[in-house]
Order: C-alpha cells, then sequence, then structure tokens
C-alpha cells in the first residue's frame, strides 16, 4: 500500500502536538509518509531587507538555528519525519509546500483563540481548506482523537461525479473498518424533497463504492448547529466536510459558519474537494 505523503504545519506547541496524535492513529492501519513544517514568518519586502542587512539576517538565521535543535529534539524524542524550514507567509507556505513535496493530506492543529496557530484558525484556515487542492484535517487542543470507527460525511449530494478525493475518506475507512455515515441537514424548505434527498445520497455511496454507510435525514433549523447537534448525539469520529461546489453546503467554508466549525468542532474535521483531477 503507497504511503499517505502527510504534511504537518507546527510551531512545536502542544496545539501542534495534536496533529501528530492524528498522524499516529493513521500510521497504525496506514503506511504514512510525515513532513514537518515551520515556516518563519515574513513578508516578501521583510525578507528582501533581511538580505541586505546583516544584522536583520544575523536574526533570521538565529531563528533558523533554533527551529533547527527544536526538529533535532523531536527527532530524539522518536518521532520520525522529514523536517521542512520555510520563511514567508505561513498559509502560502503550505500551500507551496503542499505542491511542492506532492502531499495527500494537511494535518494542522488549531488553537482558534490565541497564540501562533491562531493564523491557521478562523479566515487563515478557511483561506488553506479552501485553496489547497489536498485534504485538511484540523484539530482544536481538546479534540479527542479515538479510533475511527464512525465516520460524518457531509456534502452537496446531488453531486453525482466521482471524487479522487473521497478516496482517501474511503481508504480511512477501509482501514480501520469505520462506518461512513452519510448526512443531510433538513431545513422546513427541505421536507418535500426528502425522499429525493435520499435516494441522492445513495446514489452517492453506490458511486463512491462506499463500504459500511448509513444514510441520515436530521431536522435542525442551521447547518452548522445540525452537523454540531448530530455529531454529539452520536459520538463521530471523524466529520468530513466538502468545501466546495456549486451549491448545497459549498458556503461551508466562505464564511462565519467555517470560522465556527474549524474553531469549535470537538471532533478532528477533514475537510476536501471532490473533483475528478487535482488539476482541475
Amino acid at each position: 500500500m503507497k504511503p499517505i505523503n502527510i504534511l504537518i504545519p507546527t510551531d512545536f506547541s502542544k496545539v501542534s502536538e495534536q496533529a501528530f496524535l492524528m498522524t499516529e492513529l493513521l500510521s497504525r492501519k496506514i503506511p504514512v509518509k510525515v513532513n514537518l513544517l515551520h515556516v518563519i514568518e515574513a513578508n516578501s519586502s521583510v525578507i528582501s531587507e533581511n538580505l541586505n542587512d546583516v544584522s536583520n539576517k544575523l536574526t533570521i538565521e538565529k531563528k533558523e538555528q533554533e527551529v533547527l535543535k527544536q526538529f533535532d529534539a523531536l527527532h530524539k524524542a522518536g518521532r520520525i519525519f522529514d523536517p521542512l524550514l520555510k520563511t514567508g507567509l505561513l498559509t502560502d507556505q503550505i500551500h507551496f509546500t503542499s505542491l511542492d513535496i506532492g502531499v495527500d493530506l494537511v494535518i494542522m492543529g488549531t488553537s482558534g483563540a490565541s497564540g501562533f496557530m491562531e493564523k491557521v484558525s478562523g479566515s487563515e484556515a478557511q483561506h488553506v481548506v479552501r485553496h489547497l487542492d489536498v485534504p485538511v484535517i484540523t484539530l482544536r487542543p481538546a479534540t479527542s482523537i479515538n479510533n475511527l470507527e464512525n465516520i460524518l460525511l457531509v456534502a452537496d449530494f446531488e453531486y453525482f461525479g466521482k471524487g479522487i478525493q473521497i478516496d482517501l475518506i474511503r481508504q480511512i475507512a477501509e482501514a480501520f473498518g469505520s462506518t461512513i455515515h452519510l448526512l443531510q441537514i433538513l431545513k422546513e424548505e427541505d421536507e418535500a424533497y426528502a425522499d429525493q434527498i435520499e435516494a441522492q445520497m445513495k446514489f452517492f455511496a453506490e458511486e463512491h463504492q462506499l463500504k459500511y454507510f448509513k444514510i441520515h435525514l436530521y431536522r435542525d433549523h442551521k447547518v452548522t448547529d445540525g452537523v454540531k447537534n448530530f455529531n454529539r448525539e452520536s459520538e463521530m469520529d471523524l466529520v468530513c466536510i466538502r468545501t466546495n461546489g456549486r451549491k448545497g453546503l459549498s458556503h461551508l467554508l466562505f464564511g462565519s459558519i467555517a470560522e465556527r466549525l474549524v474553531n469549535h468542532c470537538q471532533k478532528p474535521l477533514f475537510t476536501f474537494k471532490l473533483r475528478e483531477s487535482l488539476h482541475a
């Protein structure tokens, strides 16, 4: 089996440690290759100034040496990863690095409140998951990481085409013997189409060759509340949400709903695009 190529952005904090824990869980059933990325933050003008200013250049070099020591300490603690050190804007470097090394999955901790990794929460997290061509798992400090027996999948089930990124969800589910729970939040105006929506969900499961799955139509006034309430009642171990599309839930990562889910979801949150090709 080909290893999953994983990128973990890190600031070496306890929040970042969550990503390692998630990776360790995946590695119990699936071979993984881990790349650990630290970004020394600076915009292009600052980088240019540093190159021409000896004192600023020395400051950057000192930071680089500190990061290399952190990498070395993790290696000595038994962590297995390829270290990556970049200078630039955080989300840009995550994007560029994911392309450069061909990652299959980005896993990152997000505090959602304070600290360095706040930069990958809120609007920054939306930017990351919206523009990366690979799935992203975000984890909050209090996120419980369990054995992935139940995986929640929220998507626009009107889209019938096979999407390559559903393959990773299916691969994880099959490796862990997970049940994939397809969830559609029904608002009052959707009730008349409940049978049609359920048929679309069944077709989606067949089209994507899901092995073990269940279909759920959950009544709630808001999509976000419905996802959170269903998850709380059903104890899902991984929440998967599609991030783009022509309609339906495509707005999840284009407004306040995304910020609430990325920053407040108490389960690992797997965001993905449903498309035929990574270059589409």
